[in-house]
């Protein structure tokens, strides 16, 4: 980094260009990049029904635990058997607030919950787990954590996909955020608005957009002849904001910095201490642009920026 620095010509005179010169030389490859599946769920799922070392023979008293969100992809726990299915009568629905996965308190991110709808029309897609009598204290235990944003535990009847004969229902356990919880966002805010708020949000689990990614990819792998409109609509319009937004919103953002390290360094006195300050102060904008969550923050304050001017 010394090493181009010393090759600028450092003056008041040419910050524009400066700015420009730096954003290319430090951030030629800057692009989205996106941890999304790669296409093997399908293969491996009826493959690799368990995920235990040993065998272990079911009993009458396992449970099985439905997962129509994150648990489809991510199963964080152990479990004897796995299938595809699906529970009648609800909708999912990007409406609840993530403050301690995919968002934070300031700034919430979007994750599903299930909605009542009609017992004949409507049908939720997912997996559901087989978790062994022996297991099955740690597993709802670690489940109640991870779910304890609002999440309660219900119980209803899952499906196996495709559409199995009458009478082959399994009684499961489902996560599902109510409407009474503090953290329910409902449907206040129109699929742009919940498009946006992915976009622009992080949280300790990574970016809210790879949330809705998987969940996306998840969906059509497993169950490739369903079609979840309000899934489906949000993808696009977190896809449009990737694609036309992103790229100069982060440039935006980037040549800021860099113009206000800039103005630090002139206004040292000596060209070396200007080109080493430059320096360190470029090296210290890399190491923070590669912190998880970096972009979401920058995204949410240049539209905040855009909006309010």
């Amino acid at each position: 980094m010394l090493r181009f620095v010393q090759g600028l010509r450092l003056s008041n005179n040419n910050q524009s260009a400066l700015v420009a010169d730096i954003y290319r030389h430090c951030f030629p490859h800057l692009r989205t990049q996106e941890q999304q599946r790669n296409g093997q769920l399908l293969q491996s799922f009826d493959s690799e029904r368990s995920n235990q070392t040993e065998s272990i023979a079911p009993t009458a008293d396992d449970v099985w635990i439905f997962g129509y969100g994150s648990l489809v992809w991510k199963a964080d726990f152990p479990y004897i058997d796995r299938r595809r299915g699906f529970v009648c009568g609800y909708k999912r629905r990007f409406y609840q607030h993530s403050i301690d996965h995919r968002g934070v308190p300031e700034k919430p991110g979007r994750v599903v919950t299930l909605l009542p709808g009609d017992l004949e029309a409507d049908r939720v897609y997912g997996v559901a787990y087989r978790i062994a009598s022996s297991q099955k204290s740690q597993v709802l235990d670690h489940l109640d954590y991870r779910e304890k944003n609002g999440y309660e535990r219900f119980n209803l009847h899952f499906h196996e996909y495709p559409v199995a004969t009458e009478g082959t229902a399994i009684e499961v356990i489902m996560y599902m955020a109510t409407q009474a919880n503090d953290s329910y966002a409902g449907d206040v805010w129109q699929v742009p608005c919940i498009a946006k708020q992915i976009f622009t949000s992080a949280g300790p689990s990574g970016p809210n957009r790879e949330y809705l990614f998987n969940l996306s990819i998840a969906m059509r792998e497993l169950f490739p002849d369903v079609i979840d409109a309000h899934l489906t609509e949000l993808v696009s319009c977190v896809q449009r904001h990737i694609e036309h937004d992103e790229p100069l919103l982060l440039e935006r953002a980037l040549c800021t910095e860099i113009e206000n390290i800039l103005h630090d360094c002139l206004a040292l006195e000596t060209p070396q201490q200007q080109h080493e300050e430059l320096a360190q102060g470029l090296q210290e904008l890399l190491l923070r642009f590669q912190r998880p969550g970096w972009r979401e923050t920058y995204l949410h304050r240049q539209l905040q920026q855009l909006e309010s001017s």
